[in-house]
């Protein structure tokens, strides 16, 4: 099988919905998101307001005082995942921007390097708005939760890698660009009274482009956690070698290359990973080209 005969590497264009066979990061951040409102739903008692969010919104939300408290610290990634319980708008509205945008940018940049983008930036969003309270110390302590910060990320990047497709901003089509002007400058002329983590969103906007423009990738997390299972097992692991033929081990090595590029991008392939493709791409169109 040529490479250009994998499934994952056809160029299928921009999708806009994601799969829900299992393999799209997105339609698992649909359901955790989903299935966390219900819970802290069907746990509460009810009469909700801005003050009483339920038990499960309580637990994981992030507030101001968490900055002294390090055993909190996972709240900085907890908060994006609880939304506010008084309405179900503001977990609509984050899941219909994921579901519509997100599945182009995972397309681009692979399953798990989506995956990572987004919790690191709910991370960050959260590390930054956890840091700004605590320097100001208002008087009120504040409460931080819901998916906006890690939401509108994809949402630029989807922006930033497409901006002449055609998406709808409220019921008129305008091209990408159009919305991210829109996006941003909704988010700067905010009101610092409106109960929306304007700072947030803002953080969200700046991360999405540092690591557009900038060319960042986090696939080296994913190699270090593949370096330290090879380490354990050269040291620990049985010392068998197995003999392969060597056309075996290159279409064993282009596959798992590919499957790299698929879930993390080209991006991440290393220049050792980049050289071998090509010659192996080389050698495949030359056994193509002497089949009678």
């Amino acid at each position: 099988m040529g490479i250009y005969d994998r499934e994952y590497y056809r160029d299928e264009g921009i999708r806009l919905q994601p799969d829900w066979n299992g393999r799209s990061a997105i339609s698992g951040l649909l359901i955790v998101n989903i299935a966390v409102f219900v819970a802290n739903i069907l746990l509460g008692e009810g009469g909700y307001t801005s003050q009483n969010q339920g038990f499960v919104n309580e637990f994981f939300s992030l507030y101001e005082t968490d900055a002294t408290k390090p055993w909190m610290w996972w709240r900085v990634l907890s908060y994006a995942f609880v939304h506010d319980s008084t309405t179900a708008f503001h977990l609509l509205f984050n899941m219909l921007g994921l579901y519509f945008l997100g599945r182009a940018v995972e397309d681009k940049y692979g399953k798990w390097e989506f995956l990572r983008i987004y919790l690191i930036t709910a991370a960050v969003c959260g590390s930054l708005w956890l840091l700004k309270n605590y320097a100001l110390n208002t008087p009120q302590v504040e409460v931080l939760l819901g998916a906006s910060g890690a939401v509108i990320c994809i949402e630029m990047l989807f922006v930033l890698n497409f901006p002449k497709q055609t998406v709808y901003l409220f019921v008129f089509p305008v091209p990408a660009w159009v919305l991210g002007v829109f996006l941003i400058l909704t988010n700067l002329v905010s009101q610092p009274s409106s109960r929306v983590a304007v700072d947030v969103h803002v953080a969200g906007i700046l991360f999405a482009t540092a690591y557009f423009f900038l060319g960042w990738n986090f696939g080296f997390l994913q190699d270090v956690q593949g370096t330290f299972r090879r380490t354990k097992r050269k040291l620990f692991g049985p010392k068998l070698r197995v003999h392969q033929e060597n056309g075996a081990s290159d279409d064993a090595e282009a596959d798992r290359i590919l499957q790299k590029i698929h879930e993390q991008g080209k991006d991440s392939l290393s220049s050792k990973e980049r050289k071998f493709m090509e010659k192996y791409s080389r050698r495949v169109r030359e056994r193509k080209q002497e089949i009678p």
